[in-house]
């Protein structure tokens, strides 16, 4: 198995920032969970560190991978909070 090399790496991220900073940009505002001051997430090696609680304009592919990640959050949180209120189930 061959490695990439770090500037194999650097031009994955450049290249993809070079393909959000062409997107159309959508203002969105991340709710903050748990007192977070900031929302980072990255985009095949192109990072972010977003501020909660204040109107933002990104890449319009980031904004749907902030929600998808939200909504994959809330289904999972969802899905467990039964086990959670009776101190879990045993698993055979």
């Amino acid at each position: 198995m061959q490695y990439m090399t770090e500037s194999e790496i650097d031009s994955i991220s450049s290249a993809t920032g070079k393909a959000l900073a062409k997107e159309p940009k959508v203002t969105i505002t991340i709710q903050s969970e748990g007192g977070e001051t900031h929302w980072e997430g990255g985009v095949n090696g192109h990072f972010f560190r977003i501020r909660t609680n204040e109107p933002v304009a990104v890449p319009k592919s980031l904004a749907t991978l902030i929600a998808q990640s939200a909504q994959v959050r809330y289904e999972s949180e969802a899905r467990v909070r039964a086990y959670r209120k009776s101190g879990g189930k045993k698993v055979s």
